[in-house]
């Protein structure tokens, strides 16, 4: 889901808004003593690196960059600080704000300032200014400080919700960066994007993640599709979102909600401009809208394998054209898959999720001092010309090449996962204090896991390999009688994953 920031600091300046991006790859700073006078940022949209630059270079003292390790880390977090002491180039300040101030201390001094006698502006707004910022990324990595405190400073934070990116920036910039805003968008695994087909002209969007889908709206135009509405619901509210032409009439696709009908799907053409030509959404209810527009070019499919539910809309548009169209999808869990509470250590700030498939192909296991660090997957969904189809599930912690990794192969057709035992605690030779010490902090990891399967088989990730290791901890095992093992999901943090769970069908259920 994208969520955007209100900026903070002023009114002042031009207006700019950089919109919704994969990523942030680089942030440049200029600064001189009165604040942050420029912001050029280096993101990464479609894979394609995209610059945006506000405010003035001249009168820069100083510039300084910060870039990100993406996509182990990511930005979550920008502070910073404003200042009200100066409209453009000349310096105001209310009479109010110097008591108790040591006027000999005034940098710059006193006569620098013109001092009113009132607060004349009818907004207050109109007289602040960026002075600092900093920026921390989600390994707890920040930047160094960039510009310097203003006379009269307050300061700030913009942040997304828990599991939230940094995709963007809007605000205002004139002689000086005026005012800063941010997008974000949550990264939580549980979700899947499915990058946009079509074009890779015009302004990017993404409406985010909901409850549901209600209706659908598409506006045609000389054999084009000109135009998208998409409503949406979280709990009773409402959301709207249009892209395209403005003003136009629209067909309409509304969905059976209420008895639970989403889009599972959506079928399309996009011709040799770029532009979308035709759209056909295909329901959890076999159902299929009508074809609007008309198909023409190269035809594409939108679907995510594990992740029925589309749950909001992503894509791009330029002038009176949608040029491209992508969406978010969530896990749909109805009988007779279950979903097991995930089991561990430490919660981890992030939840990771593969979905619901067929079965299980492939078990990655990443090893570090005696702890799984990172765990993956890849699964069957379905048979077609002669060969069973796969799928990677999601990189939850990035597997490295020289980390110790243990990796399985099921046997396709006949092998399927019954259960996973696993511990979590510590995995000690220590005594004494040592022991104390460790078991006083409270240190918890997954420290042991093993899969077994129907063939009376146990793939050992991770295990007592040596008898004179000691468990600490707690042991755990996932999986239920008469079912088979269809995806897995859990929490990770600080480049560990800390907790798995699973999701479970009958096993004599197609």
């Amino acid at each position: 889901m994208t969520t955007r920031v209100t900026d903070q600091g002023g009114i002042n300046g031009d207006l700019f808004d950089d919109g919704v991006n994969d990523y942030v790859r680089k942030v440049i700073v200029g600064e001189c003593s009165q604040g942050i006078t420029y912001i050029k940022i280096e993101y990464v949209r479609d894979g394609v690196v995209v610059e945006q630059e506000h405010g003035k270079k001249t009168g820069t003292q100083t510039q300084a960059e910060f870039e990100v390790n993406h996509p182990d880390e990511y930005i979550t977090l920008i502070w910073g600080t404003i200042r009200d002491d100066y409209i453009s180039e000349s310096r105001i300040i209310n009479i109010e704000d110097l008591d108790g101030l040591d006027l000999e201390e005034l940098n710059p001094p006193l006569e620098n300032f013109t001092i009113q006698t009132s607060r004349m502006d009818e907004n207050p707004r109109s007289k602040f200014g960026v002075s600092e910022l900093q920026l921390k990324t989600s390994c707890g990595r920040t930047s160094q400080v960039f510009g310097s405190p203003g006379l009269l400073s307050k300061a700030f934070k913009l942040k997304g919700k828990n599991g939230t990116k940094l995709v963007g920036l809007h605000g205002r910039f004139g002689d000086f960066l005026c005012s800063i805003g941010a997008h974000f968008i949550f990264v939580s695994g549980a979700f899947k994007q499915v990058k946009p087909h079509g074009g890779i002209v015009g302004d990017a969007w993404d409406d985010g993640v909901y409850d549901c889908v209600r209706k659908v709206r598409v506006g045609e135009d000389a054999d084009r599709v000109t135009s998208v509405e998409f409503v949406y619901s979280n709990g009773d509210q409402l959301i709207t979102y249009c892209h395209g032409k403005k003003l136009q009439e629209r067909k309409e696709f509304v969905l059976d909600y209420e008895n639970d009908e989403y889009i599972k799907s959506i079928e399309g053409f996009y011709d040799r401009y770029g532009f979308i030509s035709s759209l056909t959404f295909k329901t959890s209810k076999d159902r299929d809208s009508e074809v609007f527009g008309k198909p023409n070019g190269t035809k594409f499919v939108i679907m995510a394998k594990g992740f029925d539910k589309l749950v909001g809309f992503r894509g791009r548009s330029y002038g009176n054209r949608v040029t491209s169209l992508g969406a978010n999808f969530a896990v749909v869990v109805a009988p007779p898959v279950k979903k097991l509470e995930a089991k561990g250590g430490d919660p981890g700030c992030e939840e990771w999720d593969d979905g619901i498939h067929e079965g299980v192909y492939k078990i990655i296991v990443s090893r570090e001092h005696s702890v799984v660090k990172a765990v993956k997957f890849e699964y069957v969904n379905g048979y077609a010309d002669g060969q069973y189809q796969t799928v990677n599930g999601n990189d939850h912690v990035k597997i490295i090449p020289g980390d110790d990794i243990k990796e399985f192969k099921l046997c396709l057709g006949d092998e399927y996962i019954t259960s996973v035992e696993g511990h979590y605690g510590q995995r000690l030779r220590l005594s004494g204090m040592a022991r104390e010490l460790i078991e006083l902090i409270g240190f918890k990891y997954i420290t042991m896991l093993k899969f077994k399967t129907n063939k009376g088989i146990t793939y050992e990730a991770l295990g007592n390999e040596e008898e004179d290791h000691e468990y600490v901890g707690e042991s755990f095992v996932l999986g239920m009688e008469g079912h088979k093992i269809v995806g897995f999901h859990g929490k990770f943090a600080f480049d560990t994953v800390h907790q798995i769970g699973v999701y479970v069908k009958p096993i004599d259920n197609p």
